[in-house]
């Protein structure tokens, strides 16, 4: 199962990718611009993406998996510091399988892709 994380947080990128790997996925790309996420679904076609709702500067990560679930079903998963109902409205506008607040643990990553059977198998 390929993971594409799109977060502009190097350091929760980072934490993130740890994170997946520990649950043992090992085809992981990370993305720090929703620009950049789009470059990379034109080679890499992820099963799944972990996004960040506000990516700095930029078109914010709402509007890039709007833009992707134009073409292609990726199912997604949230991962925000917006708990606000605002953002959840606009996240609510696309198809998405879970919404986490920020910070997430390891167990919560665990439990939204257990909840939705998501693994490496897949």
């Amino acid at each position: 199962m390929r993971v594409l994380i799109i977060e502009d947080d190097m350091i929760l990128a980072l934490s993130l990718e740890i994170m997946l790997k520990k649950l043992g996925y090992t085809y992981i790309r990370k993305a720090h611009t929703g620009e950049k996420a789009l470059e990379t679904m034109v080679d890499f076609k992820p099963d799944l993406m972990l996004v960040d709702i506000f990516l700095g500067a930029g078109i914010s990560g709402i509007d890039v998996v709007k833009k992707i679930q134009e073409r292609e079903n990726v199912p997604v998963i949230y991962i925000t510091g917006n708990s606000d109902d605002y953002h959840r409205s606009l996240a609510d506008q696309t198809d998405y399988l879970s919404y986490l607040v920020k910070p997430i643990t390891f167990n919560e990553l665990k439990k939204a892709l257990d909840k939705e059977n998501i693994n490496i198998a897949s």
